[in-house]
């Protein structure tokens, strides 16, 4: 059985992780020059993500279903095949889930360049919480 509540716990994690990040001062490439704030940056992106597989391993758990993934990646794929976030917002999150482990492990492999897009993508996480809002109530 899917655990709503935890979901619910988890959701209000990742608004609170892009509130915080909307309000960090980081504005341009530039910003990330300064080593506080590229790990900043990288850390509520990780925090991030890692919400966004919690949720999608608790919907997959609590559903009889959905057989288990083999990825971070294919998670997502599970999702869209089974009807819980459409096609768009499974592509976007294997695209951002490919940095979840250069960060996790390699700081220093991730450009500046790469980081601040990721600023900007992360935020498509927030179509994927619509998505499983509108999956639950169902």
């Amino acid at each position: 059985m899917i655990d709503k509540e935890q979901i619910a716990i988890m959701i209000k994690d990742i608004e609170r992780y892009l509130s915080d990040l909307s309000e960090m001062s980081i504005n341009t490439k530039k910003d990330l020059q300064e080593k506080e704030a590229y790990y900043a940056l990288s850390m509520v992106i990780f925090a991030v993500m890692n919400r966004v597989i919690d949720i999608g391993n608790e919907i997959i758990t609590g559903s009889e279903k959905i057989p288990i993934p083999g990825s971070y990646r294919e998670t997502f794929e599970l999702l869209s095949k089974n009807g819980v976030i459409n096609s768009e917002v499974a592509i976007n999150l294997t695209k951002l889930m490919k940095y979840r482990n250069v960060i996790a492990h390699e700081y220093y492999h991730l450009s500046t360049d790469e980081l601040f897009k990721l600023k900007k993508d992360i935020y498509s996480v927030e179509k994927f919480i619509q998505e499983i809002k509108k999956f639950l109530k169902t």
